[in-house]
């Protein structure tokens, strides 16, 4: 392949320096250029590249695809158009509503009362009464004839019988009116603990309602702002793309060989450094020996560190 291929890779380095004449027949650098150069084919291939980079970067940068995205309005998704939170009563005003002076007492008495006094309760009560009194109106007629027939028509014994039966008759309603309204006490119990539990939940419900919009409000906001930064850093996300592209024949050895040696801090540097360890120390002199002694003892500690890091670079 002759002697180019035996250069394929890096074709050469190419140092040129001007010297200058410092006194006492010394010379010292004043300038440092290196010039790094490649095999015709891989110059050519990066060449193409950056024109293909370029004409891409000319392309897309004034097209996002983020310019089309639409901001997100959590009200109007979740309250209605038009309507705000503020437009609905807060949590503390619904606690209020449903819990706050609640009297369970005063519930189950209004229950007690609606349910033992529904009109199919007493119409029961009065068909069993209607019943009864006729049994007892066939009975009083056949008591008469018995008592005739035993010649105690003015005896106290009928007066007695006659009021034993209607003794029996006034029981009976007693037992039948007791009996109806007895089997609706589990109905009043299972009522009272819904409406408690409505009413409990109610609340429960409002407050994870109101938790969900803020928490979708937030989210909502964020993206729509990440969008938004995204939509602006297009240019440079796309001139990112063209730098890479650039750098991609830098090479490893020029930040090797490179004449840029470390840099010094600075003397106001120095004194931020020493401030900075100085101030920490005493935070933490404070924190564990308290203040006074601790402060001063941290403040000397962070000082003599501060001081030992300057020394030792």
């Amino acid at each position: 392949m002759g002697s180019s291929a035996g250069t394929s890779l890096v074709a050469g380095v190419v140092v040129g320096a001007a010297m200058k004449n410092s006194g006492g027949g010394q010379t010292s650098p004043e300038n440092k250029s290196v010039t790094v150069r490649y095999a015709p084919y891989i110059e050519e291939k990066h060449d193409a590249l950056l024109g293909v980079v370029v004409n891409t970067r000319k392309d897309i940068i004034t097209n996002s695809p983020y310019s089309s995205y639409i901001d997100q309005d959590a009200n109007t998704s979740i309250l209605g158009v038009g309507y705000t939170i503020a437009d609905f009563p807060a949590l503390y005003d619904m606690f209020g509503k449903y819990m706050s002076g609640f009297n369970i007492e005063v519930l189950w008495e209004r229950i007690f009362n609606t349910q033992t006094q529904r009109e199919e309760i007493d119409g029961i009560i009065q068909a069993q009464l209607s019943l009864i009194n006729d049994n007892t109106i066939q009975t009083i007629p056949e008591f008469t004839l018995n008592m005739r027939d035993l010649n105690s028509i003015n005896s106290s014994s009928f007066v007695v019988g006659k009021a034993n039966l209607e003794q029996d008759r006034i029981k009976k309603l007693a037992t039948i009116s007791a009996t109806a309204k007895f089997k609706v006490l589990s109905n009043i119990t299972n009522e009272s603990t819904c409406i408690l539990n409505w009413k409990k939940n109610t609340t429960i419900t409002y407050a994870e309602l109101m938790k969900y919009y803020y928490l979708t409000v937030n989210e909502s906001d964020e993206v729509n702002t990440d969008f938004n930064v995204i939509d602006k850093l297009w240019p440079f996300t796309v001139l990112d793309f063209e730098r890479a592209a650039l750098a991609a024949m830098q090479s490893k050895a020029i930040t090797a060989k490179g004449g840029a040696g470390k840099r010094k801090r600075s003397d106001l540097s120095k004194v931020l450094l020493v401030a900075s360890y100085t101030v920490q120390g005493m935070q933490i002199g404070t924190m564990i020996g308290g203040p006074g002694w601790g402060t001063f003892i941290g403040g000397v500690i962070g000082f003599c560190i501060g001081v030992g890091i300057i020394m030792t670079e």
